[in-house]
């Protein structure tokens, strides 16, 4: 105990004289330039990874409507719709397959396309109406893939490291998963952002607020299939933001994605977080911080 002590009252000697600093600083993956333009095809080099990965069917699935491409983090894009998160998947999954939903003839090479022409979510004058028509296809295409491991994700993300295999196994072993969300506290996120309700059971909305880039289900995972049935069905029948229709979704079943960590979606606010994974780079600062180029 009096060592330990003495190597307490040495730890704030070295913090107070500026030796040592309490917090680490901000690190990325490296300040060299990203963009999709120089990117190289990935070889795995762990064997065990590498035989895991290839016996798996894997889907990207993407979720894009209206033909003016509007990011809500506030970045710009003059690129492919799909881009920069179908160049940077294809770097580490060659030869998984690749889908977007959409109201609009999006033609993409590569890009299996299901054009909605009759949408359930009936809000058409709503002025969030087509991040809600988002969402739900976010959640059909999961229950609609007939791959074992199937993902939806944003198309402004930028894959930076083969952790992204991680993922995979992740999902296999968890049924199904979900981004973390940096306002953590669905009560914040419903008090500070856009098309929001009050939660009102009795959880007082201290539960957690997930994020929907990326969502992950492993294929006939009994929970993972109910839980996305059922923010269908709370889209279609109480549309509002995607976290509270999660919460009432994993409310009503039981049911609730493993919750990623935030390196598998670094937003504002998490740069240099240390190990990313994937990058969401449609906000401005995490873009600047990382130095893509889009």
């Amino acid at each position: 105990m009096f060592g330990t002590l003495i190597w307490r009252i040495k730890e704030a000697m070295a913090v107070l004289s500026g030796k040592k600093k309490t917090v680490s600083p901000k690190k990325s993956v490296s300040q060299l330039e990203k963009n999709i333009r120089n990117l190289k095809p990935y070889e795995i080099q762990n064997q065990e990874l590498a035989d895991y990965i290839n016996s798996v069917s894997i889907e990207f699935c993407f979720a894009e409507f209206g033909e003016n491409r509007v990011n809500a983090g506030g970045n710009q894009f003059n690129v492919n719709r799909l881009e920069p998160s179908l160049s940077t998947l294809r770097k580490y999954f060659p030869n998984a397959k690749y889908t977007v939903y959409s109201d609009f003839d999006l033609e993409i090479q590569g890009v299996n396309l299901k054009k909605i022409v009759v949408s359930p979510v009936k809000d058409d004058g709503h002025p969030r109406h087509l991040y809600r028509k988002t969402g739900y296809f976010k959640y059909k295409s999961l229950l609609e893939s007939d791959a074992d491991f199937k993902c939806v994700i944003d198309t402004d993300m930028f894959v930076v490291s083969e952790e992204i295999y991680r993922l995979v196994y992740l999902t296999e072993i968890f049924g199904f998963c979900a981004a973390y969300n940096p306002r953590n506290l669905l009560k914040r996120d419903m008090q500070i952002s856009l098309d929001a309700k009050e939660i009102t059971d009795l959880s007082g909305g201290f539960g957690h607020s997930y994020n929907q880039s990326p969502m992950t289900l492993w294929k006939n995972h009994e929970q993972g299939t109910k839980f996305y049935e059922n923010c269908c069905k709370q889209v279609i029948q109480n549309p509002f933001r995607n976290s509270g229709i999660m919460w009432n979704a994993a409310r009503e079943t039981g049911f609730s994605p493993y919750l990623l960590p935030a390196e598998f979606c670094v937003c504002a606010g998490d740069e240099g977080i240390g190990n990313e994974v994937m990058l969401h780079v449609g906000h401005p600062s995490v873009a600047k911080f990382y130095n893509v180029k889009i």
